[in-house]
């Protein structure tokens, strides 16, 4: 693989200390991550020798993938100790919370990072006898002491799961403060210091818990700090616009400490994550800041300068500097459809036909959500036949190992099988018991066979929601029935829904699957030949449409609008849109120019 090095990338291998790489869509960031590893290599084993390495960290397993391939193809090899390249969270976990956790819990149980936050609201969920003696669902009596205004528990206001610790030790709810005239925020705080409290001396701990204790233990323990700077004595961020205040924090004081070769290295208009906490402004800051030296790579190597143009509309005008390198160039014009409500089907027929006509075989039709993906696909996301969680997870098990996506799926069958066998457990204990089998390989050649001889999603909701309990019970030799909870035939639950494959309500679109439609959170940081953008009818806040193709009047630009850049950023041929009849030619034209090729639904 050879490496097509401009001024921009040159400026960036030659650089040291603290820098902030701001790089456009397809700018090569990842090549040049992986380019900028291997000119380090030589030069930081004679410096420290051989224990010491390069941390390249990046926000998802995905792009810690791409990297390790990446330098693959670049040097023939594989990366090796004592350099690492690993997600941003396994490194604080596995360098600082786990391994002094017991310097913040004395008392402590062994730590365990749960995998699914919504996990944790189970924790003080009981079952009870009502004054009729019917036994249904409630909290413990503990939990049920920290009242909302509305004499309600806090629990039902604000879950367990939603609860984070600021950097500075207070409490917020996913990063928003309590409403007041909701809950007194005494009681609030009280209700998060027991939750914190009580998760802390089980060890049951969230990934953002693990960071504010990562934070803790290197402010507490500078020493700690200093071990780390030894290790990893220059240190690579990757995908930084999604790194979080606290990630932020952590790297701060390693800075405080000794570490003087720091990179963050992302781009802030493909920040999609702030529900988990992404921040992308402290990106931005950190650029424009006088300790770090902002560089750029403004050359687009994978799309054509009228799609750039395109997706630039959402930049302001200053900033509208990204030029394509592209060497490949079939001028394919950007196609612009209008469709009926009841038309979508058809646009989709056309753009996949036009596709393989020209020979794009690698295309997406991309919706903002799973919601609008749906209902496109004829499937009622809305349709819940049981009470019970237990019947959609052995679904999601099965999907996912029908998908072959092994490690999701056992993970998922771990849970339910343990919580099962082992119903006279706290759930602590239970956690605990994962944590222990998550590497017993025999136990996990069992979860792989109970999963594979699940009733298939072929069966009807009726038949399966008999046969799967049976199968279950008998599988695991469990002395109690099963029951989902099948619910009857109401306004919230269509008849029809009853007589029908489990597999036309739940299924999975993914980007490596054969299927077209997908989300745009599935096709960040891929490169496709063509791609299809659907914007939505209604000008709901949470929807994309036709007015939200332009930068924001003040500050930057909102996630919602970071997804249409996302989504317009990827093809390297064919950018495609698809508007509501509503939107007139004329204003189609007037938006993205005259060269464009508008489709109506008559011309399908």
């Amino acid at each position: 693989m050879k490496l097509d090095i401009n001024p921009e990338l040159q400026a960036y291998f030659d650089v040291r200390g603290k820098v902030v790489l701001n790089a456009c869509p397809g700018g090569g960031k990842t090549t040049a991550i992986a380019q900028k590893i291997i000119n380090l290599e030589s030069e930081y084993r004679d410096l420290y020798g051989k224990y010491s390495g390069i941390a390249c960290l990046s926000f998802t397993n995905a792009a810690k993938d791409e990297i390790n391939k990446t330098y693959t193809n670049l040097c023939n090899q594989s990366l090796q100790y004592p350099h690492l390249v690993s997600t941003i969270d396994s490194f604080i976990n596995l360098y600082i919370t786990l391994p002094y956790y017991y310097l913040l819990e004395r008392n402590f149980a062994r730590p365990q990072i749960l995998e699914n936050n919504s996990r944790l609201d189970s924790f003080w969920k009981i079952k009870y006898k009502n004054k009729s003696g019917k036994l249904v669902d409630g909290i413990t009596q503990k939990m049920n002491t920290f009242k909302a205004r509305d004499n309600r528990s806090v629990y039902f206001l604000y879950p367990p799961s939603q609860i984070r610790l600021e950097p500075n030790g207070s409490y917020s709810v996913n990063g928003n403060a309590p409403s007041a005239e909701k809950v007194d925020l005494n009681v609030f705080k009280d209700y998060c210091t027991y939750i914190k409290k009580w998760q802390f001396e089980k060890g049951l701990i969230t990934t953002n818990d693990s960071a504010f204790i990562a934070y803790t233990l290197l402010r507490k323990n500078p020493t700690i700090a200093e071990w780390l700077v030894k290790r990893f004595p220059h240190i690579i961020i990757d995908e930084a616009q999604d790194n979080s205040l606290l990630q932020h924090q952590i790297f701060e004081v390693l800075n405080e400490q000794g570490l003087k070769n720091i990179e963050f290295i992302g781009d802030p208009y493909q920040s999609l994550y702030e529900f988990r906490d992404a921040n992308p402004q402290l990106f931005i800051d950190k650029f424009n800041h006088q300790d770090y030296e902002g560089l750029n790579l403004t050359n687009n190597r994978r799309s054509s300068q009228h799609i750039i143009d395109c997706f630039s509309l959402l930049r302001p005008l200053t900033e509208r500097t990204i030029k394509s390198a592209c060497k490949e160039n079939l001028n394919e014009p950007i196609l612009i459809y209008r469709y009926k409500t009841e038309g979508k089907s058809s646009v989709i027929n056309h753009f996949e036909s036009h596709c393989n006509w020209k020979g794009f075989m690698d295309k997406k039709v991309v919706v903002r959500g799973n919601t609008v993906r749906n209902k496109m696909l004829g499937r009622d996301a809305l349709q819940k036949p049981w009470h019970n969680d237990l019947a959609y997870n052995l679904i999601t098990a099965k999907i996912e190992y029908e998908d072959k996506n092994l490690r999701d799926a056992i993970n998922i069958a771990r849970h339910i099988v343990i919580d099962l066998e082992n119903p006279e457990l706290s759930y602590s204990e239970r956690a605990h018991l994962r944590a222990d089998l998550k590497t017993n390989y025999n136990f996990n050649a069992r979860l792989i066979k109970f999963i594979r001889k699940l009733p298939n999603l072929s069966y009807s909701v009726r038949d399966w929601s008999t046969k799967c309990p049976k199968y279950v019970k008998d599988a695991l030799g469990l002395d109690y029935d099963i029951d989902f909870g099948l619910k009857r035939a109401s306004k919230y639950l269509d008849k029809s829904t009853l007589d029908e494959p489990v597999s036309d309500h739940f299924n999975r679109v993914d980007i490596d699957k054969t299927s077209t439609l997908t989300t745009v959170h599935q096709v960040k940081g891929k490169t496709l030949d063509a791609i299809l953008i659907f914007f939505d009818e209604n000008n709901h806040i949470q929807n994309i449409n036709f007015r939200d193709i332009e930068p924001e009047k003040e500050g930057f630009i909102s996630e919602k609008k970071r997804i249409i850049y996302v989504a317009m950023s990827r093809p390297k041929h064919l950018l495609s849109m698809a508007f509501p009849e509503k939107i007139t030619e004329k204003q189609l034209k007037e938006r993205f120019g005259k060269s464009i090729v508008i489709l109506n639904s008559e011309d399908l």
